[in-house]
């Protein structure tokens, strides 16, 4: 099969550099990469280039003859993917990792990424219409795009396609997505009222509508009294930054939030560094496991999962203001299309004014 000529060094501000591509998040990237000074020579360079390319970018790693989708994924992709070099969350690999071994590694199977086809692809999702929803073919879809996009960065593939491959006929509907109602919170809460630190946790999903990682990397010093800020997230187990720039946000403390918070704070030694500490160390709390050991087993049948509280805040926040910006800002969404279309069945004015009608609310 025909390959891309591999990438060479070039001269610019006195040092040696290289171009390369990389696919984030579907689309195709640029970026440079310094070698070494101009002083040190061509030679060193090449060798430098060739080193770079092939343990960080895995240009290089094949040299002949075509390569099976799956092989490529067990060799390459899934390397590139748990070496960080993606961007993605670890949240965001292990779903990954999850779709490919339910869905596309056995429909691969011994195809080779050169003899792969667009009406492959299309048949394949058409067979999974009848049973899965439009969300999860999508995912589907995009991680299969995902691959081959790779294969094309990397010289194993000279073009993709995923792209252009479509379901033939009708799809399931979206389905309902489980939310809370302010009542049903309340209940929950007050279910919950032998354990302080469960009533706080749930308070935050719905009363300050933070994702689970966020709850999860909340430490002490977030809290100034009047607002909770978000600096951080606990995804897969590791600590890192929030889900997006707009997920950065400070979010206003209110009650039953409030109250709570002051209890929880009173039980908690001075020195405890996380809100919600793992008790068998000095990490944060894994909320996964704390959900099914400590809160599913008295809530029931009113469990229905940490981001129904998100979910029911959105709701809520619109039946209170008429109008999707306090959800938007709120729940730190990029744009207000996401939080109409999901989460509806110094912080903006409009959000704040949106918090404190929840707060009369909840008062009364």
């Amino acid at each position: 099969m025909g390959r891309h000529r591999q990438p060479k060094p070039f001269k610019r501000f006195g040092s040696y550099h290289v171009r390369y591509y990389i696919t984030r998040d579907g689309v195709r990237v640029q970026k440079s990469h310094r070698l070494c000074p101009v002083t040190d020579g061509a030679n060193k360079a090449k060798k430098l280039c060739t080193e770079f390319l092939k343990d960080h970018v895995n240009i290089g790693v094949q040299d002949s003859g075509p390569m099976g989708v799956v092989e490529f994924w067990d060799s390459i992709y899934q390397p590139f993917l748990d070496g960080g070099n993606s961007g993605l969350k670890p949240s965001t690999v292990h779903g990954y990792k999850q779709v490919w071994n339910q869905h596309l590694k056995s429909h691969f199977g011994t195809t080779n990424l050169t003899d792969y086809t667009t009406p492959m692809m299309s048949a394949f999702l058409t067979s999974l219409a009848k049973d899965h929803r439009p969300r999860t073919l999508n995912t589907i879809k995009w991680l299969a795009s995902a691959i081959f996009m790779h294969a094309i960065n990397t010289g194993h593939a000279v073009t993709n396609p995923i792209r252009d491959a479509m379901v033939h006929g009708k799809t399931l509907g979206h389905g309902d997505t489980k939310s809370y109602t302010l009542e049903e919170m309340e209940n929950v809460i007050t279910a919950l009222v032998d354990d302080v630190q469960a009533q706080l946790i749930m308070a935050l999903c719905f009363f300050g509508g933070l994702r689970r990682g966020e709850i999860a990397g909340l430490q002490w010093s977030d809290s100034d009294g009047e607002f909770i800020h978000i600096r951080r997230a606990l995804s897969r187990g590791e600590v890192g930054e929030p889900k997006s720039k707009r997920a950065r946000r400070p979010v206003p403390i209110i009650q039953p939030v409030r109250g709570l918070l002051m209890l929880w704070r009173a039980k908690c030694p001075s020195e405890q560094v996380w809100m919600f500490q793992d008790p068998d160390g000095d990490g944060p709390l894994d909320l996964e496991v704390y959900a099914a050991q400590t809160i599913r087993p008295v809530l029931g049948k009113l469990w229905k999962g940490y981001h129904a509280g998100r979910r029911g805040l959105g709701t809520t926040l619109k039946k209170i203001t008429g109008n999707s910006t306090a959800g938007q800002n709120m729940l730190g969404h990029t744009t207000q299309r996401v939080t109409e279309a999901h989460y509806e069945h110094a912080l903006p004015e409009e959000a704040l004014r949106g918090m404190r009608l929840l707060e009369e609310k909840v008062s009364k």
